[in-house]
C-alpha cells in the first residue's frame, strides 16, 4: 500500500481569475515525515511558478496543490517532474499529479 497524505506546509497561494490554489510542500505521509527545513526557499519558488503555469490542469474542485515529491525522473515517466497531490476544500486527496515545468 503506497503512502497517504497527512499533512503539508503552507509555500503561498496563486489566484488565477476567481480561481485561488494553495501551493504547499507535504511534510508527512503516513508513511514517512520531512525534516524540518525541506524544501529550499529556491525549489518552494520554482514549484509554485510550475504550479501557477500549470494551473488550468487540475481539476476544478482543487483548492490545493501539495509537493509530495520535488524534480525527478521516474521508470514510468521519464519528464523532470513533480509529483504533487490535489486536495479540496476538506483536504481530501482527490487526485495525485505529475506537474512539468514547460519553459
Amino acid at each position: 500500500m503506497s503512502a497517504r497524505y497527512v499533512s503539508s506546509q503552507f509555500i503561498k497561494n496563486i489566484q488565477k481569475g476567481t480561481k485561488r490554489i494553495s501551493v504547499e510542500s507535504v511534510d508527512q505521509t503516513t508513511a514517512w515525515k520531512r525534516p524540518t527545513g525541506y524544501p529550499s526557499a529556491n525549489t518552494k519558488e520554482v514549484f509554485s511558478n510550475v504550479v501557477d503555469k500549470n494551473s488550468d490542469s487540475f481539476r476544478p474542485e482543487t483548492v490545493k496543490v501539495a509537493m509530495k515529491e520535488s524534480q525527478h525522473q521516474s521508470d514510468i515517466d521519464n519528464r523532470t517532474h513533480y509529483t504533487a497531490y490535489e486536495l479540496d476544500k476538506d483536504d481530501k486527496v482527490i487526485g495525485t499529479k505529475h506537474i512539468v515545468d514547460e519553459k
